[in-house]
Parts: structure tokens; sequence; C-alpha cells
């Protein structure tokens, strides 16, 4: 039974996988970024395990990452000076 589920999760990952990362990776991003929007929310503390996820977020302008004492932390993107 396990080799049945392993092929199967195998097939998903070759059919969907490079489709979905992306399109999984936007919507986190955009999800953290509507909680940085919330009053008082001034950052989003980022678990290690999608620190890959806020790298890629940042680097596509969903916020800032930044770090405070080595712990990764979003914040929302500085205003353009006028």
């Amino acid at each position: 039974m396990s080799s049945i589920k392993a092929f199967l999760v195998t097939v998903r990952d070759l059919l969907v996988g490079p489709a979905w990362g992306p399109l999984a990776r936007g919507a986190w991003c955009r999800r953290q970024r509507r909680l940085l929007r919330v009053p008082g929310q001034a950052v989003v503390w980022v678990p290690h395990e999608a620190v890959p996820w806020a790298v890629w977020g940042a680097a596509r302008g969903y916020f800032e990452l930044e770090r405070m004492s080595g712990l990764p932390y979003l914040s929302a993107l500085a205003a353009p000076a006028a």
C-alpha cells in the first residue's frame, strides 16, 4: 500500500509540483502581506520552515525580510520617498 501512495505522490509532484510551487508561495506571501496591513501588526515572525518562502516573497516585493537577533521577521515595505 505504501508503495502505491509513494508512487501517487511522485506522480502528483511531477505533474503539479512545478506549477503549484510558485502559486502556493504567492498565496502564502499575499496572506502575510495582508497580516502586515492589520492595525497594530507591525511585524510577522517567520517560522524556520517558511524562511525560503519569505526570501522568495521579499525578492518579489511582497514585504521586507529582516532579522532581529537572528530571528527572521517580515515587515511592510517602506513607503517610497516622495
